[in-house]
């Protein structure tokens, strides 16, 4: 096996293109959509400064949108081509395996890493849904590659790449900027303890990063004091248990399948971080502590700052660095035993990865089926919708076409479509020949008025918001 190390990378590599090919097909024959791809969808198809006006008031920056207006001009309405651009980081990804890793750690690493990044965790998902996370998986994982080559050479190109990669990762995601932020801290350390004649160097980079990034800075901290007024969802201690091998399984739950693999996944992190011990390999070593520190400062930072919790999908970029230092520790292996049993367990959790990925695909399928048939049923000249919040309209408004629709927020981004009523009573004194129906999301503050001044029957929950029948 040792031997033929070349032939398992090639076809592990081969494997990887048909994951390719069927990213390409699967929307073709089952489209799924959710709630934040919808929003997407919503702002690129605004004209573009009203669409950047809108990226400002979000929760994130605005280099993804501007792909997307980018490399979609013509086709903004199209959601299979907007699909498309999300699989084009693993294109990349494919094409610097190719290349560069295959060069420096030969086929069996480069297959393998390509393979795992196809079928892994929520990988196959994440290339395949309208947001920025394929995207920050490929400029992290490029500022990660960068970093070594920084302090394995200091040479001025690695420098300039590594900047690159690291503001184009911090302009598409601001969770990004935690694993951006340790891999500078561990070059710091680097030239603290070794090479304090590169700290002028390091400096440069930060400066740069710094003078490039304020502009944005600035609106970073207007959406940080928009969203401190929401409500936290909090964090449940028990959750970490998951994010320990969300590296391979993304399964929150409890079930004995799903206990089962993650103890496979948390067999396979031991003899990774065994065989990182043995190597000596402080490039793969950097990978697993990225991975784990992200994820720590992560869940602290999101719950004294942002609204949300932890989300498996904010890790993607972290997880794909995971599988690159994994995918070098069985490059290395010279055992034929050992070699055969690391690649049976990546074959185990690639097996597990697939059913979890499958049945996550067909929950979604499901719940959009059910959502559209709800929508279908009432998008008629007999409906009037009210939404509570401006997000509501940009998730649902474009399939509800046929109906009357009103705003009560009035706020910057509403379309032609809809009139902005802030009076709800005026909104039911004058439809009273039709169904009224109030769009809830999910802000207890903002609903509770309306759920106790209103007889509001709830028709339809789709989790983040509901829509309730407004009894006369």
């Amino acid at each position: 096996m040792y031997e033929k190390r070349d032939l398992l990378g090639i076809v592990l590599f081969g494997a990887a293109i048909l994951i390719l090919l069927y990213m390409f097909i699967s929307p073709l024959t089952h489209m799924f959509i959710n709630i934040d791809e919808y929003w997407t969808y919503s702002l690129v198809n605004l004209p573009f400064m009203n669409g950047m006006n809108v990226a400002i008031h979000d929760v994130h920056p605005p280099l993804h949108y501007l792909i997307l207006y980018l490399l979609t001009p013509f086709g903004l309405d199209n959601l299979y081509l907007l699909k498309v651009v999300s699989i084009i980081p693993y294109i990349l990804i494919m094409i610097v395996s190719a290349t560069k890793i295959r060069k420096d750690y030969g086929w069996l690493t480069a297959g393998l890493f390509v393979f795992c990044l196809g079928v892994m965790s929520d990988f196959f998902v994440e290339f395949l849904t309208i947001r920025m996370y394929s995207w920050g998986l490929f400029f992290v994982l490029m500022a990660f590659i960068y970093y070594n080559e920084v302090i394995t050479h200091w040479d001025r190109r690695s420098w300039v790449l590594l900047t690159v990669f690291t503001l184009l990762s911090a302009y598409t995601q601001y969770f990004f900027i935690i694993t951006c932020g340790l891999i500078y801290l561990l070059i710091l350390y680097e030239i603290l303890t070794k090479h304090k004649d590169r700290l002028k160097q390091f400096a440069k980079s930060l400066l740069a990063l710094i003078v490039l990034y304020v502009p944005w800075g600035i609106v970073f901290v207007y959406q940080i004091k928009t969203q401190a007024a929401e409500a936290n969802e909090g964090f449940k201690l028990v959750n970490a248990i998951h994010y320990i091998t969300a590296f391979a399984i993304k399964s929150q739950d409890f079930s004995f399948e799903s206990i089962v693999f993650k103890l496979i996944a948390f067999v396979f992190l031991i003899l990774i971080l065994v065989l990182i011990y043995r190597n000596r390999d402080k490039f793969a070593g950097a990978g697993v502590f990225l991975m784990y520190a992200t994820i720590a400062i992560g869940i602290i930072s999101l719950m004294s700052s942002f609204s949300n919790t932890m989300r498996i999908r904010y890790l993607v970029p972290v997880l794909g660095i995971f599988w690159l230092s994994a995918s070098i520790e069985i490059g290395k292996i010279k055992s034929n035993k050992v070699l055969a049993f690391a690649l049976i367990l990546v074959m185990l959790l690639a097996c597990a990865s697939v059913v979890i990925t499958c049945q996550d695909i067909d929950s979604r399928l499901a719940f959009n089926e059910e959502k559209d048939n709800f929508l279908d049923s009432i998008n008629n000249n007999g409906s009037v919708i009210v939404y509570n919040t401006d997000y509501g309209y940009k998730v649902v408004h474009n399939d509800l076409n046929n109906t009357k629709q009103y705003t009560l927020s009035g706020k910057y981004f509403y379309d032609d479509d809809i009139e902005v009523c802030k009076d709800f009573d005026k909104v039911l004194k004058d439809n009273r020949d039709k169904k009224v129906y109030l769009v809830n999301w999910k802000l207890k503050e903002s609903n509770k008025k309306y759920e106790e001044n209103y007889n509001l029957t709830k028709v339809y929950d789709a989790d983040h918001y509901s829509f309730n029948l407004v009894g006369k």
